[in-house]
């Protein structure tokens, strides 16, 4: 049973204190948690002492069950709890930052609200927000051309150590590309120049349809964290309107545009340009490829293994993890093309090798920390794991300059997928090529493309019965 105690306060309104038995501790003393309740001041006696009651009531309830730990928790605590005790623990490391990523623009928002005060309104208002124009005015930020200057390539390398970024972000920010604020932030407070000095906004866009859903899937997981911590009676993302998922075309190369890109590449690094080919050929992502070890790889049989993906994280590095999901773990037929290109690939890796004699790093930790001989595919010239980064970073700078039509290097699986379904592949053939978990993602992702092929195959077919019948009618 509850104990209520009436309280008058200085400012004239009357408070009540609520006192509620929690049960013996681990030192075997008994256990009390207190909650206050400040009734409206328009209310009646009665009504408020109704409203007292079932105040004491739905409080002695939580502490009954579990729910008075922490009752000054914020979405900001819950935030920080949550990617402690289950992301950084249960998730992969690229997943978890970029969570991390998202959560700045949550804390301005509801970060500072107590987890017992959050309604779904809240929520609800929030992805208002992230639909509105100008919400990106943190998104895109461009080196002015004062700041480029200042820094010429022999001290750059300093530059982005002490700034934490990666070669690539680094590269894009000193080819005037755009940035997000944060890196933008880092780089300008190691050099040492004030922000606005710095760098410029070049967009106050809206946030994209896929980006406003993955604030909604995060504070989803969030707070359903809470439930099962008994931190919070439900999960707000369930009594809101989540934002709309808007079907966006997938971006890929045609047979015309991929047979350029095939002739361009003999201009680019040769590294570069064997990832490339790669990711044409097979549909492997980039982590995947950038990855991969010569003990993946059986040229005489013609077979790649996905073993693994490689990522790159901030202040902490490049890291080796397991693939995105179970059967994204799988091995991949090679064409005789790619045999060749790979073949030809090791013996100047070979020779490379060679030229940087005992600099070379001669072991490498991969997934689950296990430390073997190196024999990756892609490294930088010591020896150690290529940064991914670099490739998606090149890639766009690369087409620009052979005047090729703009894409990211993610659309060449995409090209892959593509050509398979023209091709009249099985979307189960396709799904286990690309690793996707479920043929029905593929289904989903390529419907497009796999309408065009079944109305090609439907005309094929009826060619067919036309000649079929000509036939019969000769005859």
């Amino acid at each position: 049973m509850a104990n209520v105690t009436r309280r008058a306060n200085k400012d004239g309104t009357t408070s009540y204190r609520v006192k509620v038995s929690a049960g013996v501790g681990a030192d075997g003393r008994y256990v009390y948690r207190s909650a206050t309740f400040t009734p409206p001041t328009k209310l009646t006696a009665r009504q408020t002492e109704k409203a007292v009651q079932e105040f004491a009531l739905n409080f002695e309830q939580r502490v009954q069950r579990g729910l008075f730990a922490e009752t000054d928790l914020t979405v900001d605590g819950l935030a920080q709890k949550w990617l402690t005790e289950f992301c950084e623990p249960n998730l992969k490391p690229h997943t978890t930052e970029d969570y991390k990523k998202l959560l700045p623009r949550v804390s301005a928002a509801i970060g500072h609200i107590k987890l017992s005060k959050l309604q779904p309104g809240h929520i609800q208002e929030f992805y208002k927000q992230l639909a509105q124009p100008g919400i990106r005015e943190d998104g895109k930020y461009k080196a002015k051309a004062a700041f480029i200057e200042a820094f010429p390539k022999g001290t750059r390398i300093e530059l982005q150590k002490a700034a934490g970024l990666s070669q690539g972000t680094m590269a894009a920010i000193m080819q005037g590309r755009t940035v997000s604020k944060q890196s933008a932030e880092k780089i300008a407070a190691a050099a040492g120049w004030a922000f606005t000095k710095a760098f410029s906004c070049t967009s106050t866009d809206t946030l994209s349809a896929s980006s406003q859903r993955h604030y909604h899937l995060m504070l989803s997981s969030m707070f359903g964290a809470a439930v099962r911590w008994q931190l919070m009676d439900a999960n707000p993302c369930e009594r809101v309107t989540p934002p709309k998922l808007v079907e966006q075309d997938v971006e890929f190369l045609d047979e015309t545009g991929i047979a350029d890109l095939l002739a361009a590449l003999p201009d680019a690094p040769v590294q570069l340009s064997v990832i490339t080919q790669l990711a044409l050929f097979t549909g492997a992502r980039r982590g995947e490829i950038c990855g991969l070890r010569w003990s993946d790889i059986d040229l005489d049989a013609g077979v790649m293994a996905i073993n693994r993906n490689l990522s790159y994280i901030a202040h902490k590095g490049t890291i080796f993890d397991y693939p995105k999901t179970k059967k994204s773990r799988r091995c991949i037929k090679l064409s005789d093309d790619c045999i060749a290109l790979l073949k030809d690939y090791k013996q100047w890796q070979m020779r490379e090798r060679l030229k940087v004699g005992t600099l070379w790093q001669r072991t490498v930790a991969i997934e689950g920390g296990k430390v073997v001989k190196n024999d990756l595919l892609f490294t930088k010239p010591d020896g150690k794991p290529i940064d991914p980064n670099v490739v998606s970073s090149w890639f766009p700078v690369f087409l620009r300059e052979h005047g090729l039509p703009p894409c990211r290097f993610h659309s060449l699986r995409h090209s892959n997928a593509a050509l398979l379904i023209a091709a009249h592949v099985p979307a189960t053939t396709v799904a286990g090529r690309l690793g996707h978990a479920q043929v029905s993602t593929t289904t989903n992702i390529y419907a497009g493309f796999i309408r065009s092929s079944d109305a090609a195959a439907a005309d094929a077919l009826g060619n067919v019965f036309d000649r079929i019948k000509q036939r019969q009618e000769i005859g």
